[in-house]
């Protein structure tokens, strides 16, 4: 193997791990449901006529056209590709699962009517596809953090969890090692004390229109920002944040990294 084709390879896996780290889980997911949504409009408009006699298609064509089937499957399958690679993706979630959902019950339907004796098994298997769905859209916002030139490496990264009140309700090792509180001490501290004291009135009053707007216009962006050791000394870092509602309420998810040298107020 020549050296081209080596760094070519090598090219293509960074390519294909940005782009994983990227998406995360969600992004993943829809691009499978994504993928399937454009394979079922493609079985709808172009199926056979032998295949369009099958019970199951007579189905669906008693509430409306495959054409129009076919559509609505494309038009969510694009929807899906295009949002995975978005911060915000609930209406590409909302979609898919309406959708598996519609199907599901078209066929369960069906089975009650006499059309179609075995559409229960479609039916659970649509519901049950549309459910796990659902399930998946509960989950957090994968965590992205764009590479920095000036960052530390991975290793480094510091992330600290916590709940709507600004308490830390979780602390990495290498949290401890970037601010030097121990996990003991720093779980069930507030995060005003990473910062320095002319942030921490700006901090308590961006949680407060979080907790009464339930929405963050800083998730998912890098913030610079001024981190706030336990000897007192301020240092420079880059801060990405993640936030999601819990049955407790708004959580959140904060990844840090340290850097070269930045004293911005996002607030």
């Amino acid at each position: 193997m020549s050296n081209g084709d080596v760094a070519a390879a090598a090219f293509l896996r960074r390519a294909i791990t940005r782009v994983l780290h990227r998406i995360g889980r969600r992004g993943a997911s829809l691009a499978f449901v994504g993928l399937l949504c454009l394979v079922i409009a493609a079985s709808l408009e172009f199926a056979p006529a032998t295949q369009r006699a099958a019970p199951g298609y007579t189905t669906l064509a008693a509430v409306a056209p495959l054409t129009v089937w076919a559509v609505v499957w494309c038009v969510t399958g694009v929807l899906c590709l295009v949002q995975m690679f978005m911060r915000s993706d609930r209406m590409a979630f909302a979609a898919a699962t309406a959708l598996l959902l519609l199907y599901g019950l078209v066929y369960l339907v069906s089975t009650f009517t006499g059309e179609n004796p075995r559409g229960w098994v479609g039916g659970a298997v649509w519901l049950a596809f549309g459910g796990w769905i659902a399930l998946i859209a509960t989950w957090p916002e994968a965590v992205t953090v764009d590479p920095l030139p000036s960052a530390q490496p991975m290793g480094t990264t510091a992330v600290v969890v916590a709940d709507a009140a600004g308490i830390i309700q979780s602390w990495n090792p290498q949290a401890a090692a970037l601010f030097g509180w121990s996990t003991e001490e720093a779980v069930g501290r507030p995060l005003t004390m990473l910062m320095p004291q002319r942030f921490r009135d700006q901090h308590s009053a961006g949680l407060g229109r979080v907790r009464t707007s339930s929405r963050s216009k800083l998730a998912g962006r890098i913030i610079p920002l001024v981190g706030l050791r336990r000897d007192g000394s301020e240092f420079p870092i880059a801060l990405t944040i993640n936030a999601w509602h819990s049955d407790e309420g708004i959580a959140y998810t904060g990844v840090i990294r340290l850097v070269g040298g930045s004293d911005v107020d996002p607030y």
